[in-house]
């Protein structure tokens, strides 16, 4: 894949990293730095892309790794809203929004790809290295929880 295919790939999906980098992290820094950590080990490793049309599905699977890297190096840290004297924000989040960063990472990343992303659930399979019945499951965990959370009823 030669520069300008990939740049203009990578442009075509800026939104959509983004999003996905958002599921993982809070921190608007974090997520620009997580996208371009991303698109820059894409780059470096274009040779092992085996076929040109799974290249969502291959950038987006280096930033999830890039995102979970990136949250392992912040459970070292302390935040600086646990610091004493730091005014906590309020939270302006809608409830749904809110339940959907309650849910735990796995379930949350299939909510994001499936429902804000629109992949299908074999792609987010194949994103995600499992089984598309796994992904069905996990897509139907979700709405439960999401459901319970929410306190909606069937």
């Amino acid at each position: 894949m030669n520069r300008r295919a990939f740049g203009e790939r990578v442009t075509a999906m800026q939104g959509s990293l983004y999003r996905v980098a958002a599921s993982y992290l809070r921190g608007e820094s974090d997520r620009l730095d997580a996208v371009s950590e991303a698109i820059a080990r894409a780059w470096e490793k274009r040779g092992t892309l085996r076929e040109e049309a799974w290249f969502a599905t291959w950038i987006t699977r280096i930033l999830i790794r890039v995102c979970v890297d990136i949250q392992r190096k912040q459970k070292r840290m302390t935040p600086v809203e646990n610091l004493p004297g730091i005014p906590k924000k309020s939270d302006s989040c809608t409830a749904l929004r809110e339940a959907v960063e309650r849910l735990p990472q796995k379930l949350r990343t299939m909510i994001v790809l499936y429902y804000m992303e629109g992949y299908d659930v074999q792609t987010i399979a194949r994103i995600m290295g499992t089984t598309k019945g796994a992904v069905c499951a996990g897509l139907f965990r979700a709405r439960e929880k999401l459901r319970s959370m929410l306190g909606e009823e069937e």
